[in-house]
């Protein structure tokens, strides 16, 4: 299953699957597609939409406690340079960084639900607003929102 492009916009694994998908036999390189233009980002939802809830936020908080914090400090996630990194990236893209890569010893350890939690809970750890719904674990859900600190004070 692909996901949509700007989530995997000038990934390899987007390349290859839109090749693999297309039936190409042709070994020429197909060019990953360009980026959502920002004016276009703009207009679809994002973090500062209060995309999840304080329990879903309070789940993440635990299981940073009990698997996260043996190599996380919460700091980890509210510094200018993991703010930059995200900024403006596909909510699926952290979402996907972290179940492909932690906990550093087990990848892939966590269920969907977790690694949507934990998501969360660093959203709520810098500072982004709470709504009345939990963000859904299913990547389109998922896929939909688009990280923004606008609402960072």
């Amino acid at each position: 299953m692909l996901r949509s492009v700007r989530a995997l916009a000038g990934s390899s694994v987007f390349v290859l699957a839109a090749a693999c998908s297309a039936g190409s036999t042709d070994s020429t390189p197909v060019p990953a597609p360009a980026a959502a233009p920002a004016a276009a980002r703009s207009a679809e939802p994002t973090t500062a939409d209060g995309i999840f809830t304080l329990a879903q936020a309070a789940r993440g908080a635990e299981l940073f406690r009990s698997t996260c914090a043996e190599c996380h400090d919460t700091a980890d996630w509210t510094e200018p340079g993991f703010r930059g990194r995200w900024d403006g990236e596909s909510v699926f893209q952290l979402w996907y960084y972290i179940n492909d890569r932690m906990p550093y010893d087990d990848p892939w350890s966590l269920s969907r639900e977790q690694v949507t939690d934990v998501l969360t809970y660093i959203l709520q750890l810098n500072d982004l607003p709470s709504g009345d719904t939990e963000l859904g674990t299913d990547d389109d859900t998922i896929d939909k929102y688009w990280i923004a600190w606008s609402a960072v004070n």
